[in-house]
């Protein structure tokens, strides 16, 4: 046999380096990679691979198109010993694999040792697959080979790519002649000719190759005493007394079996090729499609935002916000009537006026509040959000829109039982305030901070509006720590749902709650005046209540993705057991100053003219085009300018959406 480089075959063999893998690429992955930083020349992939335990049946066969179990497992493991040869190539190191079948993987790798002479072993150590310092053996295999494997080889034990053991070898005690490895019939070690890979992955099968001859003979040790434990119908078998003519036959006919293999596996490449290049090609196209969408919308904001900068703003951003003087809030308010209170809050006190023919809620913010809530109110535009129309900083005040109905606390704490809110519409009330805390977390994270019924507003068709928003500077109602967090919302927004459930009053209602879940006896504290509550709802919205109501703000739901689908689903089925019903809970007029008082329909495009009114566009310059007076107050006007009334339309097209 021919020997490459002048080596003898006991230095060639010598020399090679095997490695032992297993089925899971990853975890030997790192043990291939280990050898292949530390050793040079030619390397062995050896690998024990366990046949399947089949129940034989009288009545299993396999037709001639299809594979029995046992050849699709050696097939699987066969690509998976071609993915660790394509690290040996990638690392430019010669490769080929060799293994066994036999159900020990300890005794197996013995046998493989036995049967190449192998004298240099890189091989797994640990059973949990965890490095850490002065780690020691603990894989049950690695205990038995280290135990059994002949004196001669010298073993190196690696885990997650660190050393932690090596085993020393005596070649004193190494011996070896050749005899033939592939025979006719063998079921024992699969040594028979692998593909020899250069570097650059090409298939080397010449006849003088010292790769190939190895591949026609495998080196076995010489001793006095042979392992005691190799026995059985899996171990090795012995190769002596088959000619050499056999050796060859054997060798031509794998050989054959693997090109034809590989034939079969480049034709399913080659089709595979064609389908991923039409999938290529098709994504290729739709991503240029959507680059040419994505260049129109940016053109098409580009533009947008060129034309909202043309329009005229207001002194504090965000559209056109009016500007009063303390002279047109004192008029608005007939000085300010008591009557005309509202509210008194530690914010200020709100009062009911008029405006231009508009009812507004005139809020008197006390100096230290004013120019924070100016701030967050202007950026802050959303239908369950009080909509700011204008400010008076020689008055510190801001006008909002007139919310007819009042709070929410006003309505759950009437005595007037004829116009309470039904459970329908407490159920949109509670999906309402939840659009409106998600739009303030999520888009300016903002917390309210003090949400409670009576920073709830409801407007005419009673959908609520949430407002006094991100105002507070003192710790919320969060129990366990008080500092303002949006699950601190969360748990005040459990409070408003079960206000809105029950009716009563805040003072230990979790808890009378709770124990009306906990005995059966729900109808016990639902509100009666809210008509006949659904058991199924009015069950599942108490628990939702209890459970944003959590001492500990992590086990709170999340308001996006648990409560609003919740609370979004039982509003659709409100809205379908109310479509064809009419209620006066739900008046279907719009508010008077979404009307324009020269054609008196609803306006589209709102325009307030010289004379503080608010016209149609359209209608008002029609009205100009012929006249240079009010057609409110037939006075002169200033001006024939108009300027859009931003917030009013936002309002306009808002009203649809809250009916």
């Amino acid at each position: 046999m021919e020997v490459s480089d002048g080596q003898s075959p006991a230095e060639e063999v010598n020399n090679r380096v095997y490695v032992a893998v297993g089925r899971d690429v990853r975890e030997s992955k790192s043990t291939l990679s280990w050898a292949l930083e530390n050793f040079g020349g030619d390397f062995r992939i050896i690998h024990v691979h366990q046949p399947r335990q089949l129940n034989p049946s009288p009545r299993l066969s396999y037709g001639s198109g299809s594979r029995n179990p046992q050849e699709l497992a050696r097939q699987e493991m066969e690509s998976i010993l071609d993915e660790y040869i394509h690290m040996c190539i990638q690392a430019e190191v010669p490769a080929q694999k060799r293994y066994v079948e036999t159900q020990d993987i300890g005794k197996g790798i013995v046998e493989l040792i036995e049967h190449h002479a192998i004298t240099k072993l890189v091989m797994g150590a640990a059973a949990n697959r965890r490095y850490f310092e002065g780690m020691q053996l603990t894989s049950t295999k690695a205990k038995f080979v280290n135990q059994h494997a002949h004196s001669s080889c010298h073993i190196w034990f690696v885990c997650n790519g660190h050393q932690i053991y090596s085993r020393e070898g005596d070649l004193n005690t190494f011996d070896m002649d050749i005899t033939p490895s592939v025979l006719p019939g063998s079921s024992g070690v699969e040594s028979g000719l692998q593909n020899v890979r250069s570097p650059l992955g090409s298939v080397h099968s010449g006849s003088n190759s010292s790769e190939v001859e190895d591949d026609l003979s495998s080196v076995r040790y010489e001793r006095v005493e042979r392992s005691n434990y190799i026995s059985g119908p899996n171990s090795l078998r012995e190769y002596e007394g088959y000619s050499q003519n056999q050796s060859y036959t054997g060798m031509l006919k794998a050989l054959e079996d693997i090109y034809n293999e590989q034939l079969r596996v480049r034709k399913d490449l080659e089709e595979s090729l064609v389908i991923e290049k039409e999938a290529f090609e098709e994504l290729r196209n739709r991503h240029q499609e959507l680059e040419m969408l994505y260049e129109d919308a940016l053109e098409a904001n580009s533009e947008l935002l060129a034309n909202r900068m043309s329009e005229p703003s207001g002194p504090h951003g965000q559209g056109f916000v009016s500007e009063f003087s303390w002279y047109e809030l004192e008029e608005a308010t007939d000085s300010f009537n008591r009557s005309l209170k509202i509210e008194e809050g530690e914010y200020g006190s709100t009062y009911k006026g008029s405006l231009h023919h508009t009812q507004v809620a005139i809020k008197m913010m006390r100096p230290c509040y004013y120019h924070q809530e100016v701030q967050l109110v202007t950026k802050s535009r959303h239908p369950n959000l009080v909509t700011l129309i204008g400010v008076s900083p020689d008055a510190t005040a801001l006008i909002y829109e007139y919310l007819p109905n009042g709070s929410l606390e006003d309505q759950l704490s009437t005595r007037d039982t004829s116009n309470h809110l039904s459970w329908q519409t407490r159920i949109r009330i509670c999906a309402d305030i939840c659009a409106a805390l998600m739009f303030l977390h999520s888009c300016y994270g903002i917390v309210h901070g003090d949400l409670k019924p009576g920073n709830i507003l409801l407007d005419s068709n009673f959908a609520a509006k949430v407002t006094n928003f991100g105002l507070r500077s003192a710790p919320s109602h969060s129990p366990t720590t008080g500092e303002l967090s949006f699950a601190s919302d969360v748990y005040s927004f459990g409070n408003v749902l079960l206000r809105l459930v029950t009716g009563r009053s805040a003072l230990n209602l979790d808890e009378v709650m709770q124990n009306a879940l906990d005995v059966g006896n729900l109808s016990a504290v639902l509100d009666p005046t809210a008509g006949h509550w659904p058991f199924e709802q009015a069950t599942e919205l108490a628990h939702l209540a209890l459970s944003c109501r959590d001492i500990d703000s992590d086990n709170r739901p999340d308001l996006g993705s648990q409560v609003w689908p919740v609370l979004e689903r039982m509003r659709t089925h409100c809205e379908a057991s109310l479509s064809g019903q009419s209620s006066p809970e739900e008046p279907s007029q719009p508010p008077p100053h979404f009307i324009c008082p020269i054609s008196r329909d609803i306006m589209r495009d709102p325009h307030v003219a010289a004379d503080g009114f608010t016209y149609e566009a359209e209608e008002i310059r029609r009205w100009l085009s012929g006249n240079n007076t009010s057609p409110m107050t037939n006075c002169p006007l200033s001006t024939l300018d108009l300027f859009p009334n931003q917030v009013l339309r936002s309002m306009i097209q808002e009203w649809p959406q809250s009916r």
